[in-house]
């Protein structure tokens, strides 16, 4: 389990240092990024609309992707092999989209849509920070901790 909370825990960090390059060397260094983008309004259009069509499906999707029954039993089933591929697909879905709208905000012109978008799942990110704690509890099936929680609180009672 050490191994795959360390490995998560260095995709998470560099999910996050790689657009606070793209910041500091768009803002500080005016790197001009516009070469990315095209000329056509129709083309940023339709660039924003599927950015924030896919930031609105993908964001709750990457939240939410632990719950999922087949992918919970995996987690209970198969533990650190299963946190491994889960946790990366998770990490890689949110850094991607906090990768791909801050390169088009500055690409575009500092397009206010794609700010907004890369601020929202930046802010989705501590939600799905791998702490070890995070790395067992997921592992864990709800129902066995629910009940070995309520079986001290039996025991107290009946020996009362």
């Amino acid at each position: 389990m050490k191994k795959t909370h360390d490995m998560l825990m260095v995709l998470f960090w560099s999910q996050l240092i790689v657009p606070a390059i793209i910041y500091v060397c768009c803002e500080y260094l005016n790197v001009d990024l516009a070469f990315l983008a095209g000329t056509s309004e129709n083309g940023r259009y339709v660039v924003s609309t599927v950015m924030i069509l896919a930031t609105l499906a993908l964001l709750p999707l990457a939240l939410r992707l632990f719950k999922f029954q087949r992918i919970h039993n995996d987690l209970i089933e198969r533990r650190a092999d299963a946190l491994h591929k889960w946790g990366i697909i998770r990490l890689i879905i949110l850094g991607d989209l906090l990768l791909i709208n801050t390169l088009l905000y500055y690409a575009y012109g500092f397009e206010s849509a794609f700010g907004y978008l890369a601020v929202v799942t930046l802010l989705a990110m501590p939600f799905v920070y791998p702490t070890m704690e995070r790395c067992y509890a997921e592992v864990e099936d709800e129902k066995t901790s629910v009940e070995s929680e309520e079986s001290p609180s039996e025991e107290s009672t009946s020996e009362e």
